[in-house]
């Protein structure tokens, strides 16, 4: 049953990793300047996932003035998930051990 659960979680945390990268180079596109640095900017968020969720995150909490928002909500609910694949995870090795 563990087993079953991550590897669904697993499956679930990669979907999610490549859609939250695919907003965070929408938002990019978004937040930037108008003409030539809108494609930088989403360029730019496709080739350094990590550094540009941080830097829209900032723009955002900028723009919002809080810093949950729409969009670090999403980096949030992300990091749960991956929390919780890792806790089923190390549950499961446990159990295993045994």
């Amino acid at each position: 049953m563990l087993r079953w659960l991550l590897n669904r979680g697993y499956a679930l945390l990669i979907i999610g990793a490549i859609a939250l990268h695919a907003y965070t180079a929408v938002k990019a596109y978004q937040i930037a300047d108008p003409g030539l640095g809108e494609y930088a900017a989403a360029l730019s968020a496709l080739w350094f996932p990590v550094i540009a969720q941080i830097v829209v995150a900032y723009y955002v909490w900028q723009e919002t003035g809080s810093r949950v928002n729409e969009y670090s909500i999403w980096i949030l609910l992300w990091l749960f998930f991956a929390a919780v694949v890792a806790l089923v995870a190390r549950i499961e090795r446990r159990l295993k051990s045994r």
